[in-house]
């Protein structure tokens, strides 16, 4: 996604709802290695920002403090989106400003919370993207999602829950163009995958593989999967058009999970003292 105009102010408005979702998890891809870590948290309670960095991002090789964000210990608070994270929303004022929110799946007067949530702030050369926490109300989980990797997913032979399947870009591109909003997805177990062995594929048709389940949320995703009744639905899909990483929103829910809560342990935990 190329670099955005900043929003002359990038307050949510006070008159819409907005998602559930509250908190974004903050990754940083390594420039050279490539490896995709957690390093922070953005919260948002519906009036103020908050970021800081977990206890994770200290075992983060060559990592080094964002702009505007240098003390590793301390809690940042605003009544704005911070401008490192406010310059990966689109203007509404831009021509194509429509044209990408209905990418998103996002109505045209997204707010600036919605539009990061969604987009995983993607910006073209960078480093930083956004995931967002799935949330559990009463024991329903959900979180939507990008598909992650479907140009990827054509080429040489894939182990996929214990049987050979391989496709080609014309079959990925016919499933992907066949998916209708609220069509089930499948999951399908990659034990071979030469990245990470605990990957999920995405599955379309009951038979195609369109892409992964993003790799932050693996470990947490093979503990739902073994204690929940967990769906995934097509909720947003984009025609050969759209940039690969946009072409697939998918809607997780975990139903009868109790208390599961996704990205907890220390490894999660904020570096900022509970007294800020």
């Amino acid at each position: 996604m190329p670099a955005h105009d900043v929003l002359p102010v990038a307050r949510e408005p006070g008159s819409r709802s907005i998602e559930a979702v509250r908190r974004l998890v903050v990754t940083w891809q390594h420039p050279d290695e490539r490896l995709i870590e957690p390093i922070g948290l953005l919260d948002y309670d519906g009036h103020c920002y908050r970021f800081g960095y977990i206890h994770h991002v200290l075992q983060v090789k060559d990592f080094r403090p964002l702009l505007g964000f240098r003390d590793l210990y301390r809690q940042y608070v605003s009544d704005q989106l911070f401008p490192f994270f406010a310059q990966r929303v689109m203007d509404p004022r831009r021509p194509d400003y429509q044209r990408y929110v209905q990418r998103l799946g996002l109505p045209d007067d997204a707010s600036p919370w919605e539009q990061i949530g969604r987009s995983q702030g993607r910006r073209q050369g960078d480093t930083i993207q956004l995931l967002p926490e799935p949330v559990n109300d009463c024991g329903l989980i959900t979180c939507r999602f990008l598909v992650n990797g479907i140009r990827h997913v054509p080429g040489p032979s894939r182990i996929l829950d214990g049987r050979p399947v391989q496709v080609d870009r014309n079959q990925v591109e016919a499933a992907l163009s066949a998916l209708r909003s609220g069509d089930p997805l499948g999951i399908a177990q990659e034990p071979g995958n030469p990245i990470n062995k605990l990957a999920l594929m995405v599955m379309a048709d009951s038979v195609t593989p369109v892409g992964w389940i993003p790799n932050l949320m693996l470990e947490d995703m093979h503990r739902l999967l073994s204690r929940a009744k967990v769906t995934v639905t097509a909720d947003h899909v984009n025609g050969p058009s759209a940039p690969w990483h946009l072409r697939l929103l998918a809607l997780l829910t975990g139903q009868d999970a109790g208390q599961f809560q996704f990205f907890s342990g220390e490894k999660w935990e904020l570096l900022a003292r509970s007294d800020q």
